[in-house]
């Protein structure tokens, strides 16, 4: 038995090290399921999209299911002001039900556990020479079994109009460092992420055309999206395909915008075969 949980403890830091920390880059809404990876989308996961000169703070709700049946909760706050808007957010990633077994074969489990991933973190953005920037710094934490490894992320962005109708953002993602796990350090899924966003208007219907890349340590090579969101009266709609070398994702999703309160709706079918990803958000204005 302590060949077996020794072999386990292994296990458990391998899985760590390669996934535990990935949960940073799943989405966090149901807007941001439906558009996939892009930085120029306001409330995207470009920190420099958060600033709003609006006049009430807003709160958003959101939850939702990821591949492998693992389930997302989220909650984020904002404060919106003429030169300056802050926020805060909370992310919750977690899998149960996991089988942890040994080396020899058995009909039944030695037991089962799960796998969580945490992140707490405040942002603020800004106008500033011409753009909008934006930086978040988060503590984030991650639970397998009887072992857990926190740290410390940050993400920075900017966006810039290069016309009325054309703008471009750039953002990096994750940077930071996690704490050893059993003498291994988890590695965050560090992203770097630039979207180039063309609009135009057809009647009452407002476009929104991006071509987005992204680097990212997790897979091999670069990986684009195209996407669009259109606008219409309190309707939106969105659309959006991934291009990879070895996997093929097309996401989609509406969204409803009632008085004080917004509702986004978004889901994703790929190739993995690993369950089909959806979320729901209600974004409500404060008083």
């Amino acid at each position: 038995m302590r060949f077996i949980f020794k072999y386990s403890l292994l296990f458990i830091a391998s899985v760590l090290s390669g996934t535990g920390t990935q949960f940073l880059a799943t989405p966090s809404n149901g807007f941001e399921l439906a558009l996939g990876s892009n930085a120029i989308q306001k409330y995207s996961i470009n920190p420099a999209t958060h600033f709003i000169n609006g006049p009430t703070p807003t709160m958003g709700i959101s939850y939702g299911s990821w591949l492998a049946d693992s389930k997302i909760s989220a909650i984020k706050v904002s404060f919106p002001g003429q030169k300056i808007s802050y926020g805060f957010d909370l992310k919750y990633v977690n899998l149960d039900d996991l089988e942890l077994r040994s080396e020899r074969p058995t009909d039944n489990p030695l037991a089962t556990y799960g796998t969580s991933g945490f992140s707490l973190g405040g942002s603020f953005s800004k106008e500033w020479l011409g753009m909008d920037i934006g930086a978040v710094l988060r503590y984030v934490r991650i639970d397998l079994y009887t072992e857990n490894s926190s740290g410390l992320a940050m993400d920075i962005g900017i966006t810039r109009n290069i016309s009325s109708r054309i703008n471009i953002g750039t953002a990096i993602l994750n940077i930071g460092k996690m704490t050893a796990l059993r003498n291994e350090e988890p590695k965050l899924p560090l992203r770097f992420i630039t979207t180039a966003n063309y609009k135009y208007e057809i009647d009452q219907l407002e476009n929104d055309i991006a071509i987005t890349s992204e680097w990212s340590n997790l897979i091999n090579g670069s990986v684009f999206y195209v996407s669009t969101v259109s606008k219409w009266k309190s309707l939106s709609f969105c659309l959006s395909s991934k291009l990879a070398e070895s996997v093929t994702e097309i996401s989609g999703g509406l969204g409803l915008q009632f008085g004080m309160y917004r509702i986004n709706y978004g889901v994703r079918f790929g190739s993995q075969d690993l369950g089909m990803p959806q979320m729901i958000d209600l974004t409500i204005q404060l008083p």
